[in-house]
């Protein structure tokens, strides 16, 4: 046991001094090579799904299946339009179009609040009551038809303009030409932020021309205890995780509960094909055996529940 203690106190001073990297895309970037995305370095990536009501991005099924298969933790977001319609009507399609991809082992939904085009400013049109309002409607449809919360994404102006009762959505800001890491100044009324979008002329390999380039506020570890529950009620939302994620051989089960241990674990390919089922007494699998790539591990408790995670095994 104590080897074990050792070993995971020195993959946590790893992770934690680790910054994940993304970028976020829509159908601008054409063909993506999302295998040269991975291997370049960026873990994440934010993909345009809809805007308004009644637009669908052309790319955003095909980025989001490539970018999985490729193991880039993928998420969805909407460009807002209160110009044209209603916060719930946009909200309800969004989902209809994203929700496969919302939830566990996913980034959270967003959504990308931004004047629509040069001659549109929603700030002289509206004004911050009425386009808070809007912002609060279609975060409160989303998170009650995914139970997960949703992210904003926002520039300063914006994030000063809108009022501060909606500071308690995570943000998402625009400051480009700074640096990954450089905390970002004047985030209006927010006290924090989650993602920093610190380029909008990056360069990635498997991108042909010009990508945003985004960063994630906080470790590793942090990362990966957001796109393992991203607020998701459950029994298991604070008792249960995996360490680390990615994972290259071994993978650690952390948990709180009393008197409770692992009777069984299975292991699924992506598609949810059964790889291995077997009896474990230990918060250590090996995991040396699996190829690299996505996988669902399922843990068995000796209580009767259950518990799924999402992992990616890299050599």
């Amino acid at each position: 046991m104590k080897k074990i203690t050792f070993l995971l106190f020195f993959l946590a001073s790893i992770v934690h001094s680790q910054t994940p990297l993304g970028i976020d895309v829509s159908h601008h970037q054409g063909t993506i090579n999302w295998n040269l995305v991975a291997n370049d370095g960026k873990v994440f990536a934010f993909v345009k799904a809809t805007e308004g009501f009644t637009y669908d991005d052309p790319n955003f099924q095909t980025y989001m299946t490539n970018g999985v298969n490729a193991g880039v933790i993928m998420g969805a977001y909407h460009f807002a339009r209160p110009d044209n319609n209603s916060a719930t009507d946009e909200a309800n399609h969004f989902v209809s179009v994203a929700g496969n991809f919302i939830g566990n082992g996913f980034l959270p939904p967003v959504l990308d609040f931004e004047d629509p085009n040069a001659n549109t400013h929603l700030d002289q049109i509206y004004s911050s009551q009425y386009l808070t309002n809007w912002v609060q409607t279609w975060m409160n449809r989303v998170e009650a038809l995914t139970g997960v919360r949703p992210v904003i994404y926002l520039s300063s102006h914006y994030a000063n303009f809108l009022n501060a009762s909606l500071n308690v959505y995570p943000l998402w800001i625009a400051k480009p030409g700074t640096a990954p890491n450089t905390p970002p100044n004047d985030i209006g009324n927010w006290n924090d932020w989650l993602f920093k979008q610190y380029s909008w002329n990056g360069s990635v390999n498997g991108i042909s021309g010009n990508v945003d380039l985004d960063s994630y506020h906080g470790t590793t570890s942090d990362f990966n205890d957001m796109i393992n529950h991203l607020g998701i009620t459950d029994y298991w939302q604070n008792q249960f995780s995996v360490y680390p994620n990615p994972v290259s051989d071994k993978l650690f089960l952390l948990y709180n509960e009393q008197n409770i241990n692992i009777q069984k674990v299975e292991i699924f390919d992506i598609n949810g094909r059964l790889l291995k089922s077997q009896k474990i007494n230990e918060k250590l699998l090996d995991l040396s055996n699996l190829q690299d790539g996505l996988y669902w591990i399922k843990f068995w408790f000796t209580n009767q529940k259950t518990k799924t995670f999402k992992i990616l095994k890299r050599l």
